[in-house]
């Protein structure tokens, strides 16, 4: 699918902090994504199914029914190719460590920019909307 095909630039944006979702939401969008946001991991696998492939997730780490660590790893299962980019405000290095050897994901500590989103985008070979 090109970049140019319909839905092509869709992701998945998981958070449950309406605040934090929307600021988010607003800096994909800039970048050129087109977020789908589930509040829940419940929401976020049955989106999985129901819109995928999507491009990539980003996932808090700390969701309502699910911890983000404990999504990631159910939707590289569902999807074991997609970046995903686990959003925390604890601990990155611990987190960074369950995934050891796992190219396809990265920690981004909260709070961050939407130039760190962006340079963390890249990393994975997301390349933003110019």
């Amino acid at each position: 699918m090109g970049v140019d095909t319909p839905g092509a630039r869709r992701m998945l944006l998981v958070e449950d902090e309406a605040l934090v979702a929307m600021v988010t939401e607003e800096s994909l969008r800039s970048l050129g994504f087109d977020p789908i946001v589930a509040t829940t991991a419940s929401e976020a696998l049955d989106a999985v199914v129901r819109d995928g492939p999507l491009m990539f997730a980003m996932v808090d780490v700390g969701l309502p029914d699910m911890r983000g660590d404990a999504l990631a790893r159910r939707l590289r299962d569902c999807a074991p190719s997609m970046p995903i980019v686990l959003a925390s405000g604890y601990d990155s290095h611990e987190l960074q460590r369950g995934f050891a050897g796992d190219d396809r994901l990265r920690v981004l500590t909260k709070p961050y920019s939407e130039h760190q989103l962006r340079a963390t985008l890249i990393e994975l070979a997301l390349t933003p909307a110019a």
